[in-house]
């Protein structure tokens, strides 16, 4: 089992962004994103993230920003957030007035590039890029390293956009057995693990049990299409803004935990 979140696009702009891109705003509304989150535990403790995206048109698809996965490219870069990217936010549950505040932002692109950065406070780093998250690493000396994500080889996208059409049935998922009709989707899914050795100190806790450890999961993700951008988290401030602590979910340990028990 894995904690799923379902993600809802931010509508503040959804008509003009409809109006820009050459389709109605049911055609944005029925894009499908979810994510799912679960703890492996070798090699090492992981959290695992599957983003999965769902686009039903092929119009829409055509214009998707989506870079291909590409080994060379794993490997950390600022700004992923001004294309298309794959996000979470996650918070702990320390005590501490002084760590209570705190939290990680995960930037994926498509094509292998990340950035993990560690926030004192509500948007407190007065420059960008923010500060990358840091850990100790054992195997040079204790020395501090940039965190880094594990990619999983498992990706899933559709063929080239040039040729995406309403008609191409590599991409076809079913959507009433009964009467064996389909309904064209392409479908995108990255996955990638972050080891949980690398979270800072008020966060660890070998056993995931739920007095301490994660507090709070916010997977969102932005979807480029040319110069518009989209939104998709599981609950929006107007407008979306993502850091909001308000509005991120709590980290569900009894569906993690079973999964890891299995």
């Amino acid at each position: 089992m894995s904690q799923i979140f379902n993600l809802r696009l931010a509508t503040d702009t959804l008509a003009t962004d409809a109006q820009l891109l050459n389709v109605t705003p049911a055609h944005l509304q029925n894009i499908n994103i979810q994510v799912s989150v679960s703890i492996i535990q070798q090699p090492e403790p992981q959290l695992w993230f599957t983003y999965q995206i769902q686009i039903p048109y092929a119009e829409l698809a055509a214009q998707l920003s989506w870079s291909t996965w590409q080994q060379a490219q794993c490997h950390f870069t600022d700004y992923l957030w001004e294309d298309t990217c794959l996000e979470c936010f996650i918070a702990g549950s320390s005590t501490d007035s002084n760590e209570a505040t705190r939290y990680i932002e995960i930037n994926a692109s498509p094509n292998g590039r990340y950035a993990l950065y560690h926030f004192k406070s509500y948007r407190n780093q007065s420059s960008l890029p923010p500060l990358p998250l840091l850990y100790i690493n054992k195997l040079q000396t204790e020395k501090k390293s940039r965190a880094y994500i594990n990619w999983s080889d498992n990706i899933i996208e559709p063929p080239l956009t040039s040729k995406l059409s309403p008609m191409n049935t590599s991409s076809l998922i079913p959507v009433n057995l009964k009467t064996h009709s389909f309904k064209p989707r392409y479908c995108y899914q990255r996955r990638f693990g972050l080891p949980i050795s690398q979270l800072p100190s008020y966060f660890f806790n070998d056993s995931f049990s739920s007095s301490v450890g994660i507090e709070q999961l916010h997977p969102c993700v932005i979807l480029r299409f040319g110069e518009i951008a989209l939104y998709f988290a599981s609950a929006h401030v107007s407008p979306p803004d993502f850091h909001q602590r308000s509005y991120w979910p709590s980290f569900d340990y009894q569906t993690v935990m079973a999964s890891h028990k299995d």
